[in-house]
């Protein structure tokens, strides 16, 4: 049985493929920005998507060159064998994506049984993977195996996820567009982390398409069953490939949604007593959501009781890998308990947000993450300093936006900060809520009036 070697990811086909796919991609991103021809939004398609390829051609070459390995290679070498398969027997593709799991006695197994990386047999067992690879797989049919243009399809779908929540944000407050596409659009590690084949570009983009049609079908209340089927599609992407997203972006929503329903009340005291029930229902509908993913053996990390020992897990399997890299960091042990995990968030947040520090720099692609981790403690230190402590959180819980920006911010950043006690890959995993945690502080400082809504910072930082 011929075999394909999963690192062989740059071919001389290439330079023919990578091209005609970007023609493509490139005229879809025409037609798209057609529609915004007369918005301030549509100059900001090109520049954004350009960008994106470009980080996705470097990444490749980092990932190659510099790395030599990484679970791009894996999931590749998966896309590879899938498409071996489907040469040999095309019904094999309705085996493929007929199944959530992949099973020894699959046809489909036989081939990573045979695979060129031994490992793979395993990896492609456990079903967050084996999705990753299903995704990649149209692509590797079109483009004939092309790394490189299964990159560039899968960091287009997460721009246009990306874009959908620049254009929910920029409608909500047009006199931001600017800063919102930085945001959204701009930031160096989503550009950077946010491309190729690996889960989070795909999250990425499921993410946006998700809370742009939950908007459209609560808030707005426009096209219903399109937002249905997106949110549907969106929904079964996150759940397969990393659930505690979906959950941390549904709950934030919700909040969203009943403070705007709740600003409707006139009467204080049905206000009171509609909170109440509303937070008590939100604690069982937690505790039941929590319960039921829980009962797979894949996601039994996200219940109440296993999620300690989960993190403490997660924080040894850090501390054994990357010894020479320099990328660990301590995190002071590990929660010791519910309340301890509750104690530590504040760390979680400072790791996820401001590290690495420039003391922690060990390599070229740490300084990049360095440099906007301190752009982002400058800009919280100016907002709180500038407003005062009080002022900001009044602000924050003033505005159901703001409200949802923090609160996923804090929550997702929290968890993801304790958790990941290494920064080649809290770099990548934080990648759902930086944008957030920046758009928090921007729609907070343009509420006080007190600055600019075109610049971040102005030539006096404080």
């Amino acid at each position: 049985m011929p075999v394909y070697n999963a690192y062989n990811m740059l071919t001389g086909a290439d330079f023919y493929l990578a091209p005609l796919c970007l023609l493509i991609l490139y005229l879809l991103a025409f037609i798209m920005k057609r529609k915004y021809r007369n918005t301030e939004m549509a100059k900001y398609i090109m520049p954004a998507l350009t960008i994106r390829f470009v980080c996705a051609i470097i990444y490749t070459l980092v990932l190659v060159y510099y790395y030599g390995m990484g679970d791009s290679f894996n999931y590749y070498q998966g896309v590879l064998d899938m498409h071996r398969a489907a040469i040999d027997d095309k019904s094999v593709l309705k085996e493929i994506y007929s199944k959530v799991q992949l099973e020894p006695g699959d046809k489909m197994y036989n081939y990573f049984y045979y695979s060129s990386s031994w490992s793979i047999r395993y990896y492609m067992l456990e079903s967050r993977t084996y999705m990753v690879s299903k995704l990649g797989l149209p692509f590797s049919l079109i483009f004939n195996k092309s790394f490189l243009c299964i990159s560039f399809c899968i960091s287009f779908f997460a721009f246009l996820g990306s874009w959908k929540v620049f254009k929910l944000f920029a409608g909500l407050y047009p006199h931001l567009v600017k800063k919102i596409a930085y945001a959204t659009l701009f930031l160096p590690s989503v550009l950077f982390w946010g491309v190729s084949l690996l889960k989070d570009p795909i999250c990425l983009g499921a993410m946006g398409f998700l809370l742009y049609y939950l908007h459209a079908l609560f808030i707005k209340r426009e096209k219903m069953t399109v937002a249905v089927i997106y949110i549907l599609l969106s929904t079964f992407l996150l759940y397969n490939l990393k659930p505690y997203i979906l959950f941390s972006l549904l709950g934030g929503f919700f909040v969203w949604f009943f403070l705007q329903e709740r600003k409707k009340i006139q009467r204080k005291d049905m206000r009171q007593a509609v909170t109440g029930a509303f937070l008590i229902l939100a604690l069982v509908a937690s505790l039941f959501a929590i319960r039921g993913v829980a009962q797979t053996e894949a996601n039994a990390q996200l219940s109440p009781g296993n999620l300690v020992s989960a993190i403490q897990h997660q924080q040894n399997v850090f501390s054994r890998t990357d010894e020479g890299s320099g990328s660990n960091f301590a995190v002071d042990g590990a929660p010791k308990s519910r309340i301890g995990l509750i104690l530590y968030a504040p760390l979680g947040l400072v790791n996820t947000y401001f590290r690495p520090f420039p003391w922690d720099v060990r390599s070229p692609l740490m300084l990049f993450s360095a440099l906007e981790a301190l752009a982002f403690a400058a800009l919280t230190i100016m907002c709180f300093r500038r407003l005062g402590v009080g002022t900001t959180f009044r602000t924050i819980f003033s505005d159901p936006v703001i409200t949802f920006c923090f609160a996923f911010s804090l929550i997702f950043g929290g968890i993801i900060g304790i958790t990941t006690p290494n920064f080649g890959a809290l770099v990548r995993y934080k990648l759902p809520c930086v944008s957030f945690y920046l758009l928090t502080f921007i729609l907070v400082m343009d509420k006080s009036g007190k600055f600019s809504p075109s610049y971040f910072f102005s030539k006096r930082l404080f």
